[in-house]
């Protein structure tokens, strides 16, 4: 791993995520043996490392994604995870239009960064408490970067929501207008059938009083 990040990192990415000395050695030590499935003393390797617990735990997290070993985590995964399901599809559907905007550029919108900051954009719109807090651990950014992130993806999942509700109300108003059409049959037949009774009443009543004043006029005839 020390070799992989020498190729992939270099030393000057490590300086300036203060990586240095035993530090990255410390970090290496402590991947490749969750990476295998080893026990990690955390303490030790913190004390071991020289650094604060803040920038241990961010910089693992930088060195597992630049190594490719960072284990690759769903928007339902993390929606799971911190109780928040109902959000879930929202927030999917939030990064894919966001990714849309981006398309054509060399990106990677898998990581956990544009997971958690879209799940976290999603709850805000649907009004739904999120650890906050929790998510920035899960992606190792700067709180001011994911709040960044998590207001644009925010306006997103406000037009997506926007644009759902008018779809809904439009079906809401078509399935209105059918009842009150079918309402409006409903009366109208039985008014329909009523004239229709009336005018063969009154037809059966003309053809009756013309035959009563054929038969008159022949029995007149007749007498004379």
């Amino acid at each position: 791993l020390l070799q992989l990040v020498d190729i992939r990192v270099g030393s000057q990415s490590l300086t300036a995520l203060n990586l240095t000395g035993s530090c990255c050695v410390v970090m290496c030590i402590d991947l490749a043996a969750t990476g295998s499935g080893q026990p990690v003393n955390k303490g030790e390797a913190l004390r071991l490392s020289g650094v604060n617990k803040k920038i241990y735990r961010n910089g693992l997290k930088t060195l597992e994604s630049m190594l490719g070993l960072e284990e690759r985590t769903t928007i339902r995964d993390l929606a799971i995870k911190f109780g928040c399901t109902g959000a879930s599809d929202l927030a999917c559907q939030v990064l894919q239009s966001y990714e849309k905007s981006f398309s054509g550029a060399d990106m990677d919108f898998s990581g956990s960064l544009f997971m958690a900051s879209s799940l976290c954009a999603a709850c805000r719109v649907l009004k739904m408490k999120v650890d906050r807090s929790k998510l920035i651990e899960v992606c190792s950014i700067k709180r001011s970067t994911f709040d960044k992130l998590t207001t644009d993806l925010e306006k997103i999942a406000t037009k997506l929501i926007g644009n759902k509700k008018v779809v809904q109300e439009k079906k809401k108003n078509t399935i209105v207008d059918d009842i009150e059409r079918l309402s409006q049959d409903e009366v109208s037949t039985p008014k329909k059938q009523k004239e229709e009774e009336e005018q063969n009443i009154k037809t059966d009543y003309e053809q009756w009083k013309k035959q009563i004043l054929e038969n008159a006029r022949i029995a007149i005839k007749d007498g004379k």
